[in-house]
């Protein structure tokens, strides 16, 4: 029996060797044979009976609806590479903007932070006032509130400074803290005392960019932006702003300040035309449907009616301004909103899946109504 070298280095039968490669070439031809009659398959035009016609085309436009749903979605998701605090908030003039359906409050995700660098469609909406309702916060707060002594109330005040350093931590850490929109506490029962009001407003302030300096300097990424809560009037808000920039610059230095995105939250019953002087000098506006007390459902058609009057006198003077709605009344009110040119609105966990899908249908029924699809968007880099 004659013997040949085989590639791994040692002897092999020739007559075996000769025996591969006749099942070698079989299988080769096998394969191209499987691979012409699939090609013969796909070339074979699909045929349809009259009656299979009509249902074809509903099953393709419930497709679409589908696809147009699963497209938006997956673009709310998305996520982008741009540097968080380079990105703006921005709309331009005379094209459709993209509609956001973004996240009201923190929620319970077991999906934790994307990779390094990436950053969602939007920012998470944050009421930091809520912080203060948390057990361990609740009676330390109820404490500062009825202090006797000047003495005693900064030692609460510090106690709770580090409880909601916690959670600015927990926050930031989560993937909810990719990109915050936080708003400021606005506390009712402190409506009367403007000074004790701006002191929980300025223990918020620290403990944020305490924990945002910290993540930084483990090597984390992350964007806080700040709302002001419910000024009535542009002074109002510059002084926000003037008093946030001041602690953020105090905290995480001139660069971050200058770079940090603030807005303001504004009710539904804001004057028309301080929203349009509120809205000359901050970065973005959001009106927040929690403001009112009427049921959800009862709510939508009077927001609707006060968004476009706002978003009106707004354009007047900044037409490249963004605006967008919070609170349950924003979600029932979607249609009238997506209608008016808001650029999205922030919606609960429960509220979040039939908006999404609302939004999807509308954004597809526009696409179908428009030649050429617009572009653009209101997030720019």
């Amino acid at each position: 029996m004659k013997y040949a070298d085989d590639a791994g280095g040692g002897l092999k039968p020739e007559g075996s060797r000769q025996q591969s490669k006749a099942k070698k070439v079989g299988a080769e031809m096998k394969g191209e044979r499987e691979q012409e009659h699939n090609r013969n398959k796909e070339e074979r035009p699909f045929k349809y009976l009259a009656g299979d016609r009509a249902i074809g085309v509903e099953m393709s436009q419930s497709a679409s609806v589908a696809s147009a749903a699963a497209e938006f979605i997956a673009e709310g998701e998305r996520t982008s590479l741009i540097e968080p605090m380079h990105r703006a908030y921005f709309r331009r003039p005379g094209e459709r903007p993209a509609f956001l359906v973004l996240r009201d409050g923190r929620e319970e995700r077991t999906v934790l932070r994307e990779e390094p660098g990436a950053l969602p469609a939007g920012p998470c909406l944050i009421r930091s006032g809520e912080w203060l309702f948390a057990p361990e916060v609740n009676e330390l707060y109820a404490g500062w509130l009825f202090s006797e002594t000047a003495e005693q109330e900064e030692r609460i005040l510090q106690r709770i400074y580090y409880r909601l350093r916690a959670s600015a931590a927990a926050l930031l850490e989560s993937a909810d803290g990719a990109w915050a929109a936080v708003m400021l506490p606005f506390m009712p029962e402190l409506a009367d005392q403007p000074a004790r009001q701006a002191a929980l407003q300025d223990a918020q302030l620290e403990a944020l960019f305490a924990s945002v300096a910290e993540r930084q300097r483990l090597g984390g990424d992350c964007r806080v932006d700040l709302l002001a809560p419910y000024p009535a009037s542009a002074a109002e808000f510059a002084a926000q702003r003037e008093f946030i920039e001041g602690v953020a610059e105090q905290t995480l230095g001139h660069a971050y300040a200058a770079a940090c995105r603030i807005g303001a939250m504004i009710p539904p019953d804001v004057e028309r035309a301080a929203a349009g002087e509120i809205a000359r000098i901050a970065d973005f506006l959001v009106l927040d449907g929690a403001a009112g007390e009427a049921a959800p459902e009862d709510a939508a058609g009077g927001f609707a009616k006060a968004a476009e009057e706002i978003l009106a006198a707004v354009q007047r003077v900044k037409p490249a301004a963004v605006l967008l709605a919070a609170g349950a009344p924003a979600a029932y009110a979607l249609a009238d909103l997506y209608r008016i040119g808001f650029g999205g609105i922030f919606c609960s966990a429960g509220q979040r899946t039939e908006a999404l899908l609302r939004a999807a249908c509308l954004t597809w029924m526009a696409r179908q109504d428009q030649a050429k699809p617009a572009a653009g968007g209101w997030l720019s880099s």
